[in-house]
């Protein structure tokens, strides 16, 4: 049990940094520096689906095998909707940098500056549910 925590607290801490880096690029962004920025976004993603891949997907499929999210708790409901937001968030994230092409242009990016916003909403929202769940699984315990 003791090394799940060590990896939870790892990819909280990990998280957090992913937080930073997201809030650098925007600075990026506003000063101009839009390869940078972007830059800065396809770290924070890449480092994002590997946390993803490698921390919160297999918890998330041990919290399903243990059946623990069947029944209708906070844990559960805190559990599927951080899922559902952070999955959301994942995938637009991936389509977001994957259709920038590491252009220098930011032609195609100001039409999509809308989807940037919300895509962020929604990774704080996953953010914040991600501590709270660490908080319900590892601190209340």
């Amino acid at each position: 049990m003791e090394i799940i925590v060590l990896i939870a607290t790892a990819n909280l801490i990990l998280q957090i940094v992913t937080l930073a880096t997201l809030f650098s690029a925007y600075i990026l962004k506003r000063r101009g520096a839009f390869l940078r920025h972007g830059t800065l976004m396809l770290v924070a993603v890449v480092v994002h689906t590997f946390s993803f891949l490698l921390a919160m997907g297999p918890a998330l499929w041990s919290l399903v095998e243990n059946g623990l999210i069947q029944n209708l708790s906070w844990l559960s409901i805190v559990t599927l909707t951080h899922a559902s937001l952070g999955g959301i968030a994942l995938a637009v994230g991936i389509w977001l940098v994957g259709s920038w092409h590491l252009q220098s242009s930011t032609k195609n990016c100001s039409r999509r500056k809308i989807v940037m916003r919300y895509v962020f909403v929604l990774w704080v929202l996953a953010l914040i549910l991600g501590i709270t769940l660490f908080t319900l699984l590892y601190v209340l315990v």
